[in-house]
C-alpha cells in the first residue's frame, strides 16, 4: 500500500444543477405527467423493506418533494405578465411557437428568469433551493 498523492485524486466534475433550473425540470415533469395514473390504490411497499425505516419509499418521499417544488414552481409562473409566462413556456419547450411577434424572445426570456427566480426565492417550497 502507498499513500495517494495530492495530485492523483480525481475529484467528481459533474455540474450541480442550480436552483431555477431544478424547478423548471420538476415542473416540465410534472407538465408532462398524467395525473390519472396516480388514482389507484397504493401498495404497501414500505412493509417490503424499501422504506427508510418508518414505511415510506424513499422514491415517494423525492417524487412528492419533487411535485410540491413543481406545484410552487406553476404558480410563480401563472403570477408572470402574460408575455413572460410564454417566454418560460417556450424556453422549457411546453408552448407552441412564439407568439409575440413585437417582442423579442431572448431578451424577454431573459427577463422571465430573472423574475421568475425572483418569485421562486420568496416562495416558502423552493426557497429552501436557492
Amino acid at each position: 500500500m502507498r499513500r495517494v498523492r495530492k495530485e492523483e485524486v480525481q475529484r467528481d466534475t459533474r455540474e450541480k444543477l442550480d436552483a431555477l433550473s431544478y424547478c423548471l425540470d420538476c415542473w416540465k415533469t410534472w407538465m408532462h405527467g398524467d395525473a390519472d395514473r396516480d388514482l389507484g390504490a397504493k401498495t404497501m411497499s414500505g412493509l417490503v423493506g424499501d422504506s427508510d425505516g418508518y414505511g415510506v419509499s424513499v422514491y415517494e418521499a423525492q417524487q412528492v418533494a419533487d411535485t410540491k417544488i413543481a406545484i410552487a414552481t406553476d404558480a410563480m409562473i401563472d403570477s408572470l405578465k402574460p408575455i413572460h409566462a410564454w417566454a418560460v413556456y417556450k424556453m422549457c419547450s411546453i408552448a407552441t411557437p412564439w407568439n409575440f411577434p413585437n417582442a423579442d424572445f431572448v431578451t424577454v426570456g431573459e427577463q422571465a428568469r430573472i423574475e421568475l427566480e425572483r418569485k421562486l426565492k420568496n416562495n416558502v417550497c423552493t426557497s429552501i433551493l436557492f
